[in-house]
């Protein structure tokens, strides 16, 4: 006698309210909380941070930073799939996403106190790690809510619009950063109100309804769930795309993690311009670029399905945006060079995670296959000035640097045609619902 499969998703939400699976709510929640978690990042890593290294370690403070961000990679490898198998299990009141979004913020909120209060690079080192691992939860567990209570059709929209959190939260975050770097503590202080208050409007936005949340799949043990976390790689084009993502982000990361002391070193400014100046200036400049990029490719991509040319281009533009500093290395080449790969960048968060869920490759574990999905993005920005720092040290310099990140763009933008053209649009033709992918 075979055991009936569990209820798909999309099947629960055919008998649900309708107003169970409205998307705008969904979608402000996602805007919401990577806005305000983007903030905290941002804020943290390209200025904040920088500025407390520098001050503790002087001339070390390269590989300090390094040290600090490359220990905290270990958290955000650990938590988001680990967090996506119990959120996936998770039955509560709210749902199965919802808790852990709000108690997400109020621990992120905790960590960048601790953070701000540190004097040592240990002390550094330990408050990083928490906060990668806390601030992961919400942005990891919300993805989530795109396929289960979003059609297919809509996930270029769904993709645009958590996209768009990136960069506006990257804004806020370099701006509060600026305006406190010379009170450290203050900044760290004004990220840690804002994210649990965004955490907690999320949180509500995203509540199930006792009819769909309370719905139980077929369970396995959590140490069967954890032994497959990385089950889903062995699907041909989930591992593909993922590829593409981790190694597209490193390609970004490299360069904005060390956006500060690149200011310091490197770029000739204008005189009398300081350097956390020129990384506020440039982020208010360059980061519209990348909200204008990220809403023109979704809703293009919803129109024509052509997931991996947005992809391929956003990776070629990328890396012909490096050559410029390099030959060039004054402050209006650094605009120049900022300006096209801000909105490259814009283009690829527009179709990003919309061709990750049409690619997901199976129902039940989206939270599980999102958060190792979500380390291809929390990873790079992780381990970028590990490598970054390596490169500046043992190659002579910043010069270099911009050329093996636009070397590794190129790699990314290349692995995306990896992807088979019919698994996206096969998928876009169901909704809501996840296209199986074969294992290869």
């Amino acid at each position: 006698m075979t055991t009936p499969h569990p209820p798909r998703q999309d099947e629960l939400l055919a008998d649900a309210p309708a107003r169970e699976v409205r998307v705008w709510p969904i979608l402000l929640a996602m805007f919401v909380l990577n806005v305000f978690a983007y903030a905290a990042i941002t804020g943290a890593l390209q200025v904040l941070l920088p500025t407390q290294v520098r001050l503790i370690a002087g001339d070390g403070a390269p590989s300090a930073l390094a040290l600090v961000t490359g220990i905290a990679a270990i958290a955000s490898f650990a938590v988001p799939p680990f967090i996506g198998i119990l959120s996936d299990r998770t039955r509560s009141r709210w749902g199965r996403r919802a808790p852990w979004i709000f108690f997400g913020g109020l621990g992120t909120a905790a960590s960048l106190i601790m953070l701000g209060s540190a004097g040592t690079v240990a002390g550094l080192v330990v408050g990083w790690f928490l906060m990668q691992a806390l601030v992961n939860i919400g942005i990891n567990v919300i993805l989530a809510a795109i396929p289960d209570r979003i059609p297919a059709h809509r996930h270029g929209l769904a993709s645009t619009v958590q996209g768009l959190g990136l960069p506006v939260g990257a804004i806020a975050g370099v701006q509060i950063g600026a305006f406190f770097v010379d009170s450290i503590f203050t900044g760290y202080l004004v990220l840690a109100i804002l994210v649990p208050l965004a955490s907690l409007v999320s949180a509500w936005l995203t509540r199930e309804a006792r009819s769909v949340a309370t719905e139980v799949r077929e369970r396995r043990p959590v140490f069967t769930e954890l032994r497959q976390t990385f089950a889903s790689l062995r699907f041909r084009d989930y591992r593909w795309v993922f590829i593409s993502r981790a190694v597209l982000y490193l390609g970004f990361a490299m360069i904005s993690s060390f956006n500060l002391y690149i200011m310091q070193d490197y770029i000739k400014l204008p005189s009398g311009m300081t350097a956390a100046q020129a990384v506020a200036i440039g982020s208010s400049f360059l980061l519209p670029l990348t909200v204008v990029g990220t809403a023109i490719a979704g809703p293009l991509v919803d129109r024509f399905k052509h997931h991996r040319m947005f992809v391929l281009g956003s990776g070629l533009a990328s890396a012909a945006s490096m050559l410029i500093p390099f030959v060039w290395p004054v402050w209006t080449a650094s605009l120049i060079s900022g300006a096209v790969s801000a909105f490259a960048m814009g283009l690829y968060l527009g179709v990003d995670l919309a061709l990750a869920t049409l690619v997901l490759p199976t129902d039940g574990d989206t939270g599980r296959d999102l958060g190792v999905f979500h380390i291809a993005l929390t990873a790079p920005q992780v381990v970028a000035p590990f490598l970054a720092a390596m490169i500046v040290s043992s190659l002579g310099g910043y010069s270099p640097l911009y050329l093996i990140s636009g070397a590794i763009s190129l790699i990314g933008a290349a692995a995306v045609l990896r992807v088979r053209s019919n698994a996206t649009t096969a998928a876009t033709e169901r909704a809501p619902g996840l296209l199986p992918s074969d294992a290869t």
